[in-house]
């Protein structure tokens, strides 16, 4: 048996988690066993997941800016307990003191993934701290440092890694789906409509946390705009995240909430995109989107923002927008509702997007 030491952000309810958790059904746990190094054991246990593989959660205490000294003994401890890999899902540099721990104790494969391609801070000041820190860090990362270097899309390896890492190094690791899961079903449309009251309604859906980087206002500033040219449009919204109340009450603000739905993070995604009729993402930045690569196996046409990757238009779905309100208002007004829907799975197989191949591939790097 394998031990693969996930090392992941706090937050759960993001693309690092959908990653992870999407591949353990199609990786054997009896010989590739998947743990966890996170500072959010709580969330982590609360998790489906969790409860169905019962993975052993490594927490740590300190960070690499309050207390060096106190970070290196807990790395000490936790990864001198015998693994094959550690695998550190990150999105920019703040420090790169676990890894020289993992290389230190000759960690068979070190492997650093790159899951973005910016920083989700929302004070402009702190962001470009952070913006210099990570630069910083980023000269000065190469090979003596980890064993294999990743990234969800090219954009995502060139934010991470600098010229010093060749190119031809960076594995790029699809975020793949289960694409049978999104088919569109009929009846599950018909029932969730239903249940949420929108019937006769032109839905427009947005999945993602609330926060800097997803640019919500900017959706529902132009969705406001939107239904007063067309008061058939209703926006749903789902996620959780630190912006949250805000747009709630920004939604109120512009007086459209009975024409939008904020929800919390769903556990039945597949369900809420069958019920929209035309899938948003206008985010600053992205590493690569997951929730785009699910819209498409929905069969929905997609407006998605011209500052994420390309690589996230697999299908004809997608439309890639500057991110200029009237330019989305007009877009979103000429909405109509899609009753029937193209399937995508052969195309997104052969892009890599399918679950059991991107599996294999992981598989293959940690042997």
């Amino acid at each position: 048996m394998k031990k693969i030491l996930h090392m992941t952000p706090p937050d759960i309810n993001n693309g690092v988690y959908r990653y992870i958790f999407n591949h353990m059904p199609y990786i054997d746990q009896n010989e590739y066993c998947f743990e966890f190094l996170t500072r959010n054991r709580q969330d982590l246990m609360a998790t489906k997941e969790y409860k169905q593989y019962h993975f052993m959660i490594r927490s740590f205490q300190n960070t690499e800016r309050e207390s060096k000294i106190g970070l290196h003994e807990e790395m000490m401890d936790i990864l001198g307990s015998g693994y094959d890999v550690i695998h550190l899902h990150t999105s920019f540099w703040r420090g790169f003191l676990i890894e020289e721990v993992a290389m230190e104790l000759q960690i068979p494969h070190v492997i650093v993934h790159s899951h973005s391609t910016g920083i989700d801070f929302t004070d402009e000041e702190e962001r470009n701290k952070l913006l210099q820190i990570h630069e910083g860090y980023k000269q000065a990362f190469g090979f003596n440092k980890a064993t294999d270097v990743c990234a969800c899309s090219k954009l995502a390896g060139e934010w991470l890694f600098g010229a010093q890492i060749p190119r031809e190094e960076i594995k790029i690791l699809p975020n793949a789906i289960e694409v049978e899961k999104y088919h569109y079903q009929p009846k599950v449309r018909r029932k969730m409509r239903e249940k949420l009251g929108i019937e006769n309604r032109i839905v427009i859906g947005n999945v993602g946390r609330y926060c800097y980087q997803k640019n919500h206002r900017f959706l529902v500033r132009a969705f406001s705009k939107a239904l007063e040219q067309n008061p058939k449009l209703f926006l749903i919204l789902i996620g959780q995240g630190e912006l949250e109340d805000g747009i709630c009450a920004f939604v109120k603000e512009l007086g459209i909430e009975n024409s939008v739905l904020c929800l919390g993070w769903q556990a039945n995604i597949e369900d809420y995109l069958q019920a929209m009729d035309v899938f948003c993402l206008p985010s600053l930045f992205e590493g690569f989107p997951i929730s785009v690569i699910e819209a498409q196996a929905a069969g929905l046409p997609c407006f998605v923002a011209d500052t994420v990757t390309r690589e996230a238009g697999i299908t004809d779905l997608v439309s890639f927008m500057p991110l200029d309100e009237e330019i989305w208002c007009h877009a979103l007004a000429g909405c109509r509702a899609e009753h029937s829907r193209e399937r995508v799975d052969e195309l997104i197989g052969k892009k890599g997007y399918d679950i059991k191949m991107a599996a294999g591939r992981l598989r293959e790097l940690y042997c």
